[in-house]
């Protein structure tokens, strides 16, 4: 009898559901969205009593397909650096406080006099930022002294949900928890220092478990709500990010990739963590405790994209069917615009940027406008930027060890043009998965099928992944795109300090 891993993926904005063969071919998937709740002063919450509802009713679509009792596994990835205080019995005491998140940006101040954040950095490899969970948990207990003293755990969302689905509560996996922002990466435990510092209280963080661990089954009230079969086993997966690079095929160390969404990062698997004196970039666990993902992240990819798309159309209602024509029509002129943009420079700052300039204050820009410019150079040159900030992170990676290819996963790798871009400017073949959007979850269900010993290693279970295009650099564009990047990079410089107020 043929048996099946499920695997749970919670995004940002959608919930899917997806149930594996053991060659990693997709039998069934359903998802469904979720309202994110944004308010004045940086409030971005969602309410776990939908990410659920959402696990019951993508559940039992899926479970037309076949029978529960066919399923060897279930497991789990969701959205990271969120903040969910639950009380002793699991209920949730307030929204979730997720990653986009930025409230406790009103005690950064604080918080730099109170840790020293060279040492915090040396330790977690992250920075001291709004978006991770320490902050989060420092503004909780400010802001609502109540609900933190109440709390008895701060949960991720996927462990929430494998609490819901098993009844173990105030577990979370090695991935989810060195995104904290109070992680010790060497020791893999709680680092106590920081707790003390902030006065914020250690014994209220749940335990931390391999991302293969199996930690319960399905209870009967879970079996009840979803059908599933009551005691199978729950394995607890991992954060979207580290389920990203297992699923994109990073599985060895040096393996790197690029995950190309709304937003974008690079990841690099390495044996250490990576340390960086300029903290440009920052640090997670891998699923495989042997390895760890170093990382960086723009705001702006696909974004940028869609946006430049959206001034310089014709189209005035985007409702309609055409904008999948305009999209294609933008594709096919783009390739004929030479490489460089006929000299015009995008900055894909349009929310500030992250790695490598953490910068919230700049903005986008074009330079080397001119009458004979037309709407496809400079969209081809918001591609170009794009690439210019991918291949500016991926070079920080790479310092001590060039990567032999990158790896492409997300939405953004649909586009030719920005794959292409990509590829000529990093100079680096670029391996396409087959199944573009489904790195996340099926990195999850690969964390699921080693906790259970349906495959022996992460090794063996990377036959899962699917290779998709290759991609080989056009060599005669690596002089120009290398001068091109470095005056991308020399702009900044100049115009970083420039406070547009509007």
């Amino acid at each position: 009898m043929e048996t099946y891993i499920l695997a749970h993926d919670l995004g940002t904005t959608n919930h899917k559901c997806t149930l594996y063969r053991q060659d990693g071919g997709i039998v069934a998937s359903n998802s469904c969205s979720y309202p994110t709740f944004y308010h004045h002063g940086g409030i971005a919450e969602q309410d776990p009593k939908h990410w659920w509802q959402n696990v019951v009713k993508t559940t039992k679509e899926v479970l037309t397909s076949i029978s529960p009792c066919n399923i060897a596994v279930i497991t789990f990835s969701g959205h990271m650096n969120g903040c969910l205080p639950v009380d002793k019995e699991g209920t949730p005491l307030y929204m979730s406080i997720i990653h986009a998140d930025s409230r406790s940006k009103q005690f950064e101040k604080e918080i730099f006099n109170k840790v020293d954040e060279d040492q915090l950095y040396k330790f977690t490899g992250n920075r001291i930022d709004p978006h991770y969970t320490l902050m989060k948990m420092y503004w909780l207990k400010k802001r609502e002294p109540e609900k933190y003293k109440k709390s008895a755990f701060f949960l991720q969302a996927k462990d929430y949900l494998a609490y819901k689905m098993t009844g173990t509560l105030g577990v979370t996996d090695y991935s989810d928890a060195s995104l904290n922002g109070a992680f010790h990466l060497l020791n893999k435990k709680w680092e106590d220092s920081i707790f003390m510092e902030l006065a914020l209280d250690r014994s209220k963080m749940p335990d931390i478990v391999p991302s293969t661990q199996v930690i319960g089954h399905v209870s009967h009230t879970a079996a009840l709500e979803t059908g599933l079969t009551e005691g199978t086993p729950v394995v607890i997966g991992g954060g979207d990010g580290a389920c990203a690079t297992m699923g994109a095929g990073c599985i060895n160390e040096g393996d790197m990739y690029i995950n190309l969404g709304t937003t974008a990062w690079v990841s690099k698997v390495t044996d250490v963590p990576y340390i960086d004196p300029y903290k440009r970039v920052f640090n997670l666990c891998d699923l495989n405790p042997n390895y760890y993902n170093v990382l960086g992240t723009m705001k702006t990819a696909g974004a940028a994209y869609e946006w430049a798309i959206k001034q310089f159309s014709t189209i005035s209602d985007w409702s309609t069917m055409e904008v999948s024509l305009e999209f294609e029509q933008f594709e096919e002129q783009i390739q004929h615009v030479p490489a460089g943009s006929r000299g015009v420079v995008f900055h894909p700052y349009l929310l500030g940027e992250r790695s490598p300039l953490w910068n919230d204050s700049i903005r986008g820009s074009f330079l080397g406008l001119s009458l004979y410019h037309n709407r496809f150079d400079l969209v081809k040159a918001v591609l170009e930027g794009v690439s210019f900030s991918l291949a500016s992170i991926a070079e920080i990676l790479n310092a001590d060890k060039l990567a032999k290819e990158v790896k492409i996963i997300g939405g953004g790798a649909k586009s030719k043009a920005l794959t292409g871009i990509l590829c000529d400017v990093m100079q680096l073949p670029v391996q396409l998965n087959h199944n573009l959007s489904d790195a996340t979850s099926l990195g999850a269900a690969i964390a699921g099928g080693v906790g259970i010993g349906m495959f022996q290693s992460f090794e063996e279970a990377g036959q899962l992944v699917k290779r998709g295009k290759r991609l080989e650099p056009e060599k005669e564009f690596a002089d120009l795109y290398q001068r091109r990047m470095e005056l991308f990079k020399m702009l900044y410089e100049r115009i970083k300090d420039i406070n547009i107020v509007i």
